[in-house]
């Protein structure tokens, strides 16, 4: 299946290369760089120092358990049971340092992970981030890559440095282990490790592309469950559902698809894998026990060898480790990467951005000489608008779909920077934009409410009577109170939701507010008294409309015609006429001036 929802992947990011490695530096750096987590530092360094302890540790072990060995050949049961009872504590001493490793690297990955998470978060948020991705729809699932890739990544390079030193420490253990029984051996170990080195990587190189397209088959089916779960009215009404059925076996099939090619990959690679581990297990009757059968060494010493051997390969093998764990992880890296990238991209063009309209702070609202564009600049809307907005006045932007009404309001908001000229906005703590779908955020009534600014200390008498202004005398009521949760969304019709965020400016009390087609799914009657709750707020409001009932709510108009040409039109001259033009598939307004004093 292949839809324009669906997910694309760049060839180029199947590499194992230098930019991945950059990825892999800018999402290390900024934890790791920050004074905030010595602790971390402190542990990463424990572990470090430790290591060769730990080594040398493991190495007498080994010696021990060579000599029980020998004890248990010459039948000295006094020295057999010592050693059995030394081996088992210090087996022991292994488990509890083990735990204690464990305990604290866990408590430094959930403190990474918690770091990290808000970390990704902020990048996702700050400066709407996710508005720019949710535009462009480039990235998919950006929660989806937060939620489930943040840990993975963690859990692959938080032990790293440890797992270097221990590959080192284990290299060098391994080696002086078997130089006390065959050096044959140690080179036949340290050969046949690096061939089967190169053959696994050359191996797992195929398996990054296969990566990255589970990963996202998997996201693209999580994709599509969640779109029927978010157009779940919409797909009943127009009952949709087998459609939707079939896409959803569509991007079941693929997932299921990639995760079969992989297992059919790794089946083939494994009769590789087996021949080469029959070579590793054949390689002592070549090196170890003829040296035993002709009384060179003690039978103690093959389980030295043999453990000394499987140390060394085991080091070895941990760096050949380290490309299958770069293929693994390498997809979360991207997705990870690419809302970070976006973040600082969108920095970048910010500052290098020669022409886009500049936001002073005042407490007024005023354009001058502004020129609208598209975020890309793509189309031109209006140019070289001029007007002022000072407390206690009203605006109405209107005019036909497609002129950029809703546009000049993103820009106001600073969604939309993109064009050239001077704009004034009141401090964002004093603004409040309304959509026209509205927001219905997780949590109980009260913060639906109280969202986005809203006193916590407002008590229930004080809501009521701010919902029965805004035509909505029983919904505490029929809604089981302030405290009851549940999806709002659902819940509201949109007319209710609309209502409710009148509700939050008279909560939040801002001083400017900013309507995008805010009453579109109310009645005429309910539109009035919401506008005039407005107006006896002594708020200070500018709306988008397409309703010629709203005109009488403004001081002026601010008419927009296709080409980038606009005129400001006062109230007292506004006339509208509802026209249905031969052929058109919606009735459109048709605003005009009209002469003073005569008959409208």
């Amino acid at each position: 299946m292949s839809d324009a929802l669906s997910i694309q992947i760049d060839p180029k990011e199947y590499r194992l290369d230098g930019r991945l490695m950059r990825r892999i530096g800018m999402l290390l750096k900024p934890y790791w760089l920050n004074k905030a987590h010595w602790k971390s530092w402190l542990l990463l360094t424990f572990s470090i120092l430790v290591g060769p302890a730990w080594a040398y540790y493991n190495y007498k072990i080994a010696f021990v358990a060579s000599d029980q060995a020998n004890a248990l050949v010459g039948r000295d049961s006094h020295q057999w049971f010592f050693l059995f009872w030394l081996l088992a504590a210090l087996g022991f001493g292994q488990w509890v340092y083990g735990q204690v490793m464990d305990l604290l690297n866990t408590l430094m990955r959930m403190q990474y992970y918690r770091w990290m998470t808000e970390w990704m978060v902020d990048r996702y948020m700050r400066n709407k981030t996710y508005y720019d991705i949710a535009m462009k729809g480039d990235i998919d699932n950006p929660d989806e890559r937060i939620q489930d890739n943040v840990e993975p990544f963690i859990g692959a390079f938080v032990g790293l440095p440890g797992q270097v030193l221990g590959t080192i420490l284990g290299l060098i253990t391994g080696g002086v282990l078997m130089t006390q029984v065959t050096t044959g051996m140690m080179w036949f170990v340290i050969i046949y490790s690096f061939a089967n080195m190169a053959l696994q990587t050359l191996i797992v190189i195929p398996l990054i592309r296969k990566n990255f397209e589970r990963v996202a088959a998997f996201a693209d089916f999580r994709f599509g469950l969640l779109r029927i779960r978010d157009n779940a009215e919409t797909i009943a009404f127009f009952r949709g559902e087998e459609m939707e059925k079939r896409q959803i076996s569509d991007r079941l099939s693929r997932n299921i698809k990639n995760r079969m090619d992989i297992y059919y990959y790794n089946l083939k690679m494994g009769f590789l894998t087996f021949f080469t581990g029959k070579v590793w297990e054949w390689a002592p009757l070549v090196f170890i026990y003829p040296l035993y059968f002709s009384g060179k060494i003690e039978f103690g010493m093959i389980a030295l060898a043999t453990g000394a051997a499987g140390t060394l390969a085991g080091a070895i093998q941990s760096v050949q480790g380290y490309f299958p764990m770069l293929a693994g992880v390498a997809p979360t890296v991207v997705r990870l990467s690419q809302i970070v990238e976006r973040f600082n991209a969108m920095e970048e063009q910010a500052a290098k951005l020669e022409e886009h309209i500049h936001i002073d702070q005042g407490d007024y609202v005023e354009l001058d000489d502004v020129c609208f564009e598209t975020p890309g600049g793509e189309q031109k809307l209006a140019q070289h608008v001029s007007l002022r907005v000072d407390p206690g006045e009203s605006l109405i932007i209107i005019g036909q779909t497609g002129v950029g009404k809703s546009s000049i309001l993103r820009s106001m908001a600073g969604l939309w920077i993109r064009g050239s000229g001077r704009m004034v906005m009141p401090p964002p703590r004093d603004t409040m934009f309304v959509p026209q779908k509205p927001y219905m955020m997780l949590g109980n009534l009260r913060a639906q409410l109280l969202y986005p600014h809203g006193r916590d200390d407002m008590s229930e008498a004080e809501l009521q009577k701010i919902l029965e202004t805004v035509c909505l005398p029983d919904l505490i009521a029929n809604n089981g109170g302030l405290q009851a949760e549940c999806d709002w969304s659902k819940v509201l019709s949109l007319g209710e939701q609309q209502r409710v965020s009148f509700a939050r400016i008279l909560i939040s009390k801002p001083k400017f507010v900013f309507l995008d087609e805010s009453t579109s799914a109310v009645d005429i009657p309910t539109e009035a008294r919401l506008y005039q709750a407005l107006s006896d707020a002594g708020v200070t409001f500018i709306s988008v409309g397409h309703r010629e009932t709203i005109l009488r709510f403004h001081d002026r108009a601010l008419r927009l015609v296709p080409g980038g040409s606009w005129e400001i039109l006062e109230s007292r001259m506004i006339e509208t006429t509802p026209v249905a033009p031969l052929g058109a598939a919606r009735p459109r307004m048709i605003v005009h001036a009209v002469a003073e004093g005569e008959a409208g």
